[in-house]
């Protein structure tokens, strides 16, 4: 499988993360890990399915579990990988309207301006052609030159905390309510404050973990009750138990 990753450019920086165009030579399913944003799917060459459905142009929300995508020989397809929050400055529907789905894009966005993308990206023949017009659909689409500045600040604490932070002690830091806390998180980020640092939570142990520690002071370093309370989350989360996970190293895309 090729990845190519290219960067957005300045005026679409603080809401998305990068471009990845993924390309597979043969037949090959992964198991794709929850992450903390929406991605933008486009598939422009060849069958790709996700969670066994045919994945074309889409937005997939925020998931809770691990889910399968076949790539078929020969396919590939454009993702946009938008920063936590980033989605909302595009799409006027809350985006926790999106979670644990995939929506067909063009019931996200103007049917004919996504068909006007299908044919552009038709038309072209290399990558930089294609994120130049991926790049053109989302500016035409772009709604505020601003993210929820306290949504970004909830943001950066719980990622700072690695995922270990009490929603209560957040909503206290932040000088808000912890209902309104809810509701704007899950509109402007797609998932609960709580959901987001689990999620957090697990992938940092996913990122930072060695094969010479031991998983259980891992599981006690970063906020779990015990090791069990830690393998049932860490299984949730990856349809593996921590020893499977591991012996095997990190899906991606």
């Amino acid at each position: 499988m090729k990845v190519h990753q290219f960067l957005p450019s300045d005026v679409l920086k603080p809401f998305v993360s990068r471009f990845l165009v993924t390309e597979s030579e043969g037949d090959l399913t992964r198991q794709l890990l929850p992450g903390t944003a929406p991605v933008m799917a486009l598939r422009f060459k060849g069958a790709i399915s996700l969670n066994n459905t045919n994945l074309d142009f889409g937005l997939t929300g925020i998931y809770r579990v691990a889910r399968p995508v076949h790539y078929s020989s020969g396919s590939a397809i454009l993702l946009v990988l938008f920063n936590e929050g980033g989605a909302a400055a595009f799409i006027n529907t809350p985006l926790n309207e999106f979670s644990g789905l995939t929506a067909s894009l063009d019931k996200v966005f103007p049917a004919e301006q996504v068909q006007r993308l299908e044919e552009s990206l038709d038309r072209v023949q290399t990558h930089a052609q294609r994120i130049v017009a991926v790049e053109s659909f989302l500016l035409a689409q772009l709604k505020t030159n601003d993210k929820d500045p306290m949504i970004s600040k909830a943001i950066d604490i719980i990622k700072s905390r690695k995922g270990n932070h009490k929603i209560k002690d957040l909503a206290t830091t932040l000088n808000i309510n912890i209902d309104s806390l809810e509701k704007r998180f899950r509109a402007q980020v797609g998932i609960s404050p709580k959901h987001f640092s689990s999620i957090v939570r697990i992938s940092s142990v996913i990122s930072t973990y060695q094969s010479h520690q031991d998983l259980t002071a891992v599981s006690l370093e970063t906020g779990f009750f015990d090791q069990a309370h830690f393998n049932r989350d860490f299984k949730t989360f990856t349809g593996e138990s921590p020893g499977q996970f591991f012996k095997k190293g990190p899906p991606k895309w």
